[in-house]
This record gives C-alpha cells, sequence and structure tokens, in this order.
C-alpha cells in the first residue's frame, strides 16, 4: 500500500508543476506577433513548451 501511495504522490507532484509553471507565464501576459514566426514566438516561452528546442534549434542556432 505505502509503494501505491508513493507512485501516486509523484504522479501528482508533475500536474502541479506543470500548473505552477502554466500560472507564471500566464501572468507575464505573453503577446505573440504572427509576422514573427513561431520560431520567435516560441522561443518567447522559454522551457516551458518541451518542443521549443526542436523548432527554435536551440542556444547554438541564432
Amino acid at each position: 500500500m505505502t509503494e501505491l501511495k508513493n507512485c501516486l504522490r509523484a504522479q501528482y507532484v508533475v500536474p502541479l508543476n506543470y500548473d505552477e509553471q502554466l500560472r507564471h507565464h500566464a501572468d507575464m501576459r505573453i503577446t505573440l506577433d504572427l509576422d514573427d514566426g513561431v520560431k520567435v514566438n516560441y522561443g518567447r516561452f522559454g522551457d516551458f513548451l518541451d518542443s521549443v528546442k526542436i523548432v527554435t534549434g536551440g542556444a547554438s542556432d541564432d
């Protein structure tokens, strides 16, 4: 029973962390400009989106 409890607790932490990050980015009121393109707009979200490094090319692509 303790293993199940620990497993569920670990799974509960993931959405809580995501919710905190989402709230932070929502509070920042990031403006998006369609003329800037996807690469620039994704970069404005930092590491919040999983695919940012794939789209923006990471730090080495400037």
